[in-house]
């Protein structure tokens, strides 16, 4: 029994480690949009844009779905809402 244990406990311990370089990938800054660069874009999910009440230029963050159906970010400039007011 103490076998048994020990086996499942080193396999829980194998998988868990296994899977901390996934983890990490995700936690990585999204690449820079630089004009001409090709963009394989299947869904745009969600587009993270930049929150100021002055007039100016910020980084948003695109997310989308790729033709390959992997989900994949880029970071962009454009103007801020408060633009648009004034």
């Amino acid at each position: 029994m103490n076998i048994q244990n020990f086996s499942v406990a080193s396999l829980l311990a194998v998988i868990t480690l296994s899977g901390s370089p996934l983890f990490a990938k995700e936690q990585t800054q999204a690449p820079a949009y630089e004009y001409g660069m090709p963009l394989d874009i299947a869904q745009a999910v969600r587009i993270d844009e930049p929150k100021s009440t002055v007039c100016e230029v910020g980084q948003a963050t695109m997310t989308y779905v790729d033709t390959h159906g992997q989900i994949r970010h880029v970071t962009f400039l454009q103007q801020t809402d408060a633009c648009a007011i004034q």
